[in-house]
């Protein structure tokens, strides 16, 4: 039972790559909007299987499977490849500035000092998916969204630390409150996609805001990262 339990937490995380794959085909067929969804789907699954995996023990009961390995091919999909086809599509940004963000996002995620100890993501944690999504709903000028990608590329290289929402204690609880609420409104601006009223877009940034500036305080408290 625990090893079929371990290989059911494994096969929930490939799912993911399944979902990447649509969500390339359904951007490529012009479905756009589905495309966020088949994305946001993902993301939900992103968030629970690796408490899931934690739970099952799948290293001690799928030891064949590296699931670790396994989920960081599938966020790369997800996460970082089909986000930004989807915004080239979009929006139409230069092929060039979506090729560095893709390079940068590798390194991101081959970086084995990626996530500390004291569960914090080291670097800019390819959030292309949320970063894209509100370049799409401010429908921002190629030149600024453009800059803004490269930005945080290049931040993907800097050891600064990043709130793991999950994971990270330091106000761990009132994290999950408010990352729930921004959940929930961003399924409401899905819902409405290109016709979002500007009013729920903008109140939606009390998270991102509050997530920077928790991630900046950490970083100004405890500058010192731990591997």
């Amino acid at each position: 039972m625990k090893k079929t339990a371990a290989y059911g937490v494994h096969l929930l995380t490939a799912l993911g790559a399944g979902l990447g794959l649509w969500a390339l085909i359904l951007t490529y067929n012009g479905f756009y909007k589905e495309t966020v969804w088949i994305l946001a789907v993902a993301a939900i699954i992103d968030s629970v299987d690796g408490a899931l995996a934690r739970l099952t023990q799948t290293k001690e009961h799928a030891p064949a499977i590296d699931g670790a390995l396994m989920d960081n091919i599938v966020d790369f999909m997800t996460w970082t490849i089909a986000p930004l086809l989807w915004i080239f599509a979009t929006m139409n940004i230069p092929t060039w500035v979506l090729v560095i963000c893709a390079i940068a996002s590798i390194f991101g995620f081959s970086n084995t000092k990626a996530k500390t100890d004291d569960h914090f993501f080291l670097g800019f944690p390819s959030y292309w998916n949320i970063v894209v999504f509100y370049i799409f709903l401010l429908d921002l000028p190629i030149t600024f969204a453009s800059a803004i990608l490269l930005m945080f590329a290049i931040v993907t290289f800097l050891p600064v630390k990043f709130v793991y929402p999950s994971r990270t204690e330091y106000l761990r609880l009132f994290t999950l409150v408010l990352g729930g609420v921004f959940i929930l409104q961003l399924s409401i601006l899905l819902y409405y996609f290109d016709q979002s009223p500007s009013w729920l877009i903008y109140s939606s940034f009390l998270f991102p805001f509050y997530y920077f500036g928790l991630s900046f305080f950490v970083n100004i408290k405890s500058p010192e990262t731990s591997h």
